[in-house]
């Protein structure tokens, strides 16, 4: 019975293909999820179209957080439930969640297995995948309940045990996996805009969230070297692989400077940081920064921010967080292989080096390709929603942004969505939760399959710039 599972499986993957089988997992997510929505005994009243709850669906499994009506307004708990599912498949996938279910089985991961997970995970290499797989779920089960703990101090006095709880969990499993759905107050977060416990626990998960989980395994081993009887910070940052430090830096340069930039901009705007105490000012644009790692939760009310600052955010979404986490954007690594590649290239360097390590320039190739596409996706997209929708250009830009890079901000344009309009953002919410993956790895994950040229060509010149 065991072989004849194995090779439907590998007949499976042969035949599909391990990248488009990726896709449809969060597809199939999506439909099942969907249909659920649309149930009578998943809402509160009259459920929503389709349309709407294919919507809602897509944004909770591709942890984004754009919604045309509030969760709290729309689903009871049974339809909560099913949000939390999505989430939290969504965060880890459905393809990671299907591999720990086999491992515990003790079913044996084919080759096809362990290259998916090692691509969408963003391990290095393919060995101990099972293991891998059961410290990824049991990271994310502690953070969570970590979180739903201190959030129960909070909601449980206000809502009672069975309701506190239940709010604590939601919150937590969205905070995690950077979903940014909330089931409290339809306004998002606003109202907790002066409550340090609700904005640090927040803020602690979406960035344990959107690190990625190899940085946490890398963290874990070499945590002894800071704790241990000779330890000190400087070994541990000499063991640290350079992936973990690129994307420990580019966080926290991230995080820091996007704290400024809101403080700055927005200190004396009477709709957003004015009225608040100056310790607030700071909680508050801290919190939107973190937030800007893809989580899409807000304790400002985004439409009321000024255009210099709806415009940096963009930006800063368009990075969003670290690979092989919950995080979607194009990721703090390939902006910082952006950020080398062009400081080289302006030295005229003929190797490139990242603290004291040779980068292969495929990664800078594979860098740029996430780029275009996010770029040539966001182009499309902004056409296609000028034209069909009735809100300002800015609107437009931040709503397609925050869509492909699974943020969840919004300017209020979400519920004004034409059907039209909600369809392309649906498809950005997809592509930013699976496309650049699936792509750029189908397209890079083959050398070995290449046949190298018999043939070679004269060199030919291109100008540039």
């Amino acid at each position: 019975m065991n072989k004849a599972n194995m090779s439907i499986r590998q007949i499976l993957f042969k035949k599909v293909g391990a990248m488009p089988l990726l896709a449809l997992s969060f597809a199939l997510v999506i439909f099942v999820g969907t249909l659920f929505l649309c149930l009578p005994i998943t809402n509160i009243g009259t459920p929503q179209s389709f349309l709407n709850n294919l919507f809602v669906a897509t944004s909770a499994t591709c942890v984004t957080g754009l919604v045309p009506y509030a969760v709290v307004d729309q689903y009871n708990m049974l339809g909560q439930v099913v949000l939390i599912c999505l989430m939290q498949v969504g965060g880890l996938g459905l393809m990671t969640l299907l591999s720990l279910m086999m491992s515990l089985m003790k079913h044996k991961l084919f080759i096809g297995e362990k290259k998916l997970i090692q691509d969408s995970l963003g391990k290095s290499d393919l060995q101990d995948i099972p293991r891998f797989i059961r410290c990824i779920v049991i990271y994310t089960l502690v953070f969570e309940t970590i979180g739903a703990i201190l959030f129960a101090l909070k909601f449980v006095p206000e809502y009672g045990w069975f309701h506190g709880i239940f709010n604590s969990i939601f919150l937590s499993v969205s905070a995690f996996c950077n979903a940014g759905l909330d089931n409290i107050l339809p306004n998002s977060l606003i109202s907790f805009v002066n409550d340090p416990l609700i904005n640090f626990t927040v803020a602690g998960l979406i960035i344990t969230g959107g690190l990625g989980f190899v940085v946490w395994l890398d963290l874990r081993k070499h945590l002894s070297d800071l704790f241990g009887k000779n330890g000190s910070f400087k070994k541990l940052l000499n063991k640290l692989s350079v992936h973990t430090k690129v994307v420990l830096i580019m966080t926290g340069f991230l995080l820091l400077s996007g704290t400024l930039l809101i403080y700055a901009l927005e200190y004396n705007n009477p709709n957003t940081l004015g009225p608040l105490s100056e310790g607030s000012k700071w909680m508050a644009s801290f919190f939107q920064s973190t937030t800007l790692r893809t989580a899409g939760f807000a304790t400002l009310p985004i439409a009321a921010l000024k255009p210099a600052t709806q415009f940096i955010m963009c930006l800063y979404m368009f990075i969003g967080g670290s690979p092989g986490g919950t995080a979607g954007g194009i990721k703090t690594t390939t902006f910082a292989m952006l950020f080398i590649f062009v400081l080289f290239v302006l030295r005229n360097d003929s190797h490139i080096n990242v603290m004291k390590r040779d980068i292969p320039r495929i990664n800078f190739m594979k860098a740029y390709v996430v780029t275009i596409i996010y770029l040539t996706s966001l182009v499309i997209a902004i056409i296609i929603l000028s034209i069909t929708e009735n809100v300002s250009f800015l609107a437009i830009i931040f709503e397609c942004f925050s869509a492909i890079a699974t943020v969840g901000l919004s300017m209020d344009v979400t519920p004004l969505l034409s059907s039209i309009g909600k369809i392309v953002i649906i498809l950005l919410m997809f592509i930013g939760r699976v496309g650049p993956i699936t792509i750029v790895v189908l397209i890079f994950r083959v050398n070995s399959k290449v046949k190298p040229k018999d043939i070679s060509y004269s060199h030919g010149d291109i100008l540039i710039g």
